[in-house]
């Protein structure tokens, strides 16, 4: 198959499942960019015109979150058929291969726990938890991308998600924590163009994707949740269309990622963490029911943890929950609390 054919019908889902253990990387030479196959599901542009941007696009990360891999696909499809134009160094990532093809969450742990180096602590236990040697290669592909760059040059990098519970507002993100730095008001505007008018700072360092870049690369890095998991093929790509046009944009490098940009606000909601629930023994409980939607809020004096030891009592009115979950085990979070700033 001549490049020309191969470009006409490559989809690039169906090729993650027809290469689900992995390929010998290959790169094509097209007319204004070169694109390398590095191995299944990880793909980088790099655009034969001078840029200083470098943009990672990852979908896919729990393999049940099928909208943004629709849409990263389609995007795919595109630039490798002229059209949609490639002014910036992009990687794309389909994060989990194996969950994909089963549109399961994860196979044998939540991969978006694994990185900024998390992986290692599995490393002997690679041949039972699939996600240890997976989190690893996705990590050494943001670094190999991230380290062609200079010092001057843009980073960004969006990890894309559904959620899989409601949530009060349907789209919001997550924007990791910053160590020293300051937050870029252009994260802020480009994710209202996505229609993502609630953002939650993070309030620490943690392992998911976003984290890894933002902390080693100092690249503007947020996780974002478009709305709700759907299966493959049940998506109304309407719901998505704002996000899908302002991925290309980025794509096409339209947005200037300077810190003195102006923060268009409009009614942006932002949060802040005010307290991590732990679960501490097999008695801890969160007073909720198992749907309750992400940022619901509670009354002052609501006991919304019951534990022996450590109970949370809602401190004011309108403190919110979110990612309420019973069902982890001991040590880990079972739900952050949350108020608007």
């Amino acid at each position: 198959m001549n490049t020309q054919e191969f470009c006409k019908t490559f989809n690039l889902l169906d090729f993650v499942r027809e290469n689900l253990d992995g390929h010998k990387p290959f790169t094509m030479a097209l007319e204004d960019f070169v694109v390398t196959f590095h191995d299944v599901g990880i793909l980088e542009f790099k655009p034969k015109a001078e840029s200083q941007q470098y943009l990672v696009l990852s979908a896919g990360v729990h393999g049940n979150e099928t909208a943004p891999m629709e849409i990263v696909s389609d995007m795919v499809h595109d630039l490798l058929n002229g059209k949609l134009e490639l002014r910036c160094h992009l990687l794309v990532l389909i994060g989990h291969p194996k969950a994909m093809l089963e549109e399961n969450r994860f196979i044998d742990f939540n991969l978006n726990r694994m990185f900024n180096g998390e992986w290692k602590k599995y490393w002997e236990r690679r041949d039972e938890i699939c996600e240890v040697e997976r989190a690893k290669r996705l990590e050494e592909a943001v670094n190999d991308f991230f380290s062609k760059s200079c010092a001057n040059d843009t980073r960004t990098h969006l990890d894309l998600h559904t959620a899989i519970r409601a949530s009060k507002y349907q789209k919001f993100a997550i924007y990791p924590y910053l160590d020293s730095r300051e937050h870029n008001p252009a994260v802020f505007n480009v994710m209202q163009d996505c229609g993502v008018n609630t953002i939650l700072l993070y309030h620490k360092p943690s392992t998911v994707f976003s984290y890894h870049s933002s902390h080693n690369y100092k690249a503007d890095s947020i996780t974002v949740e478009l709305g709700k998991v759907k299966p493959f093929g049940e998506n109304d790509r309407e719901d998505f269309a704002a996000a899908e046009k302002t991925l290309r944009q980025l794509v096409e490098a339209s947005y200037n990622f300077d810190h003195t940009t102006r923060y268009k606000a409009n009614g942006q909601r932002l949060f802040k963490v005010k307290r991590e629930l732990l679960r501490v023994s097999d008695d801890s409980h969160l007073n909720v029911d198992d749907g309750l939607a992400n940022f619901s809020s509670f009354e002052k004096g609501f006991e919304l943890l019951s534990d022996p030891e450590k109970p949370y009592v809602v401190e004011s009115d309108g403190e919110a929950i979110v990612f309420p979950n019973n069902n982890v085990p001991i040590g880990q979070r079972m739900a952050l609390v949350v108020e608007e700033v």
